[in-house]
């Protein structure tokens, strides 16, 4: 008797047991390239505020032992998910420079595992967290040879012909003159979805973006949280990019806002622990083929700032209504305020 999604009344969703995410998995992936497959291990990581990350042991996958599976649960940050954008993106980047790693199938299907899903590759390596002062341990020949591993996969990211891929398609109804207002939408309505009491500083900052909104040099594909933490490092270098959940299509320098955020330096002056700000510019320019307008990164700060904020409130909002009950949660929604002193001062500067 074929269980409804979820499982049957009253149970939890499948990906939520390990035991019945096996028997499902296998079913699915049996029935997907035609032979059994059987899943023989399921180890969850606990790291990550969205998609829940799980390393898959496979028999009879075709040239596939140790694989990643990527679940978006509906209590997730950002729910409710689609596993079809990151799946889709980084299938189109398979024949690319980017380092990312390769997906075999995915499913937006609950009756399979109870949410969407994709499954990927295994890449090897470890992750440099930003948090802290963690980037002060990123030094010398590793530093430089991260650095210039992350700043050329992003020019090539940015680089990349998507119109020559499926992804043509994302290309519908966006161009330079309003890539970046899309974005604002975007993420006003997430705000407005999210928040849980008033937030003039949001009204504030909305406001200045609507009005200083750039016109994008190019279309690009847009990672959406490139940042260190989100790269495997394997002996010195980058061996994939990760966290691809955010991947659009818009202005390139946006990814550079998000990078350049002070979060994200891990206790350095550096942008990512990796590289001065000049230095990280001057590369960039270099390999992508074009200058980085200051007024662009200046507005694509502002909003990356504001984007963080938001997304703080979204981790308020999941424990609030009692959704996800990780106590990282109402830690994140407590820098809330410290982001908007940070916007109110980029927007005096501004003025």
């Amino acid at each position: 008797m074929r269980e409804p999604p979820g499982g049957s009344s009253g149970d939890a969703p499948a990906f939520e047991t390990v035991e019945r995410l096996r028997r499902r998995l296998g079913q699915y992936l049996s029935g997907a390239v035609g032979r059994t497959v059987s899943v023989e291990r399921v180890t969850k990581f606990p790291a990550g505020f969205s998609w829940i990350t799980c390393e898959v042991s496979l028999s009879g996958f075709p040239g596939v032992k140790e694989a990643i599976l990527r679940i978006g649960p509906p209590y997730g940050l950002f729910a409710p998910y689609s596993a079809m954008p990151e799946f889709e993106s980084l299938s189109a980047l398979a024949a690319s420079e980017v380092p990312a790693p390769r997906v075999y199938l995915a499913s937006d299907d609950p009756a399979i595992l109870g949410a969407p899903f994709f499954l990927s590759e295994k890449v090897e390596g470890d992750t440099p967290l930003p948090w802290g002062s963690q980037g002060q341990t990123i030094q010398g020949a590793r530093r430089e040879s991260l650095a210039g591993d992350f700043i050329s996969t992003l020019a090539a990211l940015h680089c990349f012909d998507w119109r020559a891929t499926p992804l043509a398609k994302w290309g519908d109804g966006v161009t330079p003159e309003n890539a970046a207002l899309k974005q604002v939408d975007d993420w006003e309505a997430r705000f407005r979805r999210w928040a849980l009491r008033p937030h003039p500083m949001a009204h504030r900052a909305l406001q200045w973006l609507r009005g200083n909104a750039p016109i994008a040099e190019r279309l690009s594909l847009v990672h959406g949280d490139y940042r260190l933490g989100n790269f495997l490092e394997r002996d010195g270098r980058i061996s994939a990019i990760l966290d691809w959940e955010l991947v659009h299509l818009g202005d390139p320098v946006e990814d550079l806002g998000w990078a350049f955020l002070p979060q994200y330096r891990g206790g350095t002056p550096l942008v990512c622990a990796l590289a001065s700000e000049t230095d990280f510019l001057s590369c960039y320019e270099a390999q992508a083929g074009r200058p980085v307008g200051l007024a662009s990164l200046r507005f694509y700060r502002v909003f990356s700032l504001l984007k963080l904020a938001f997304t703080h409130m979204a981790a308020a909002r999941c424990f609030e209504d009692g959704m996800f009950h990780d106590l990282r949660m109402p830690a994140m929604a407590t820098q809330i305020s410290p982001v908007f002193r940070q916007i109110g001062r980029a927007l005096d500067e501004a003025a």
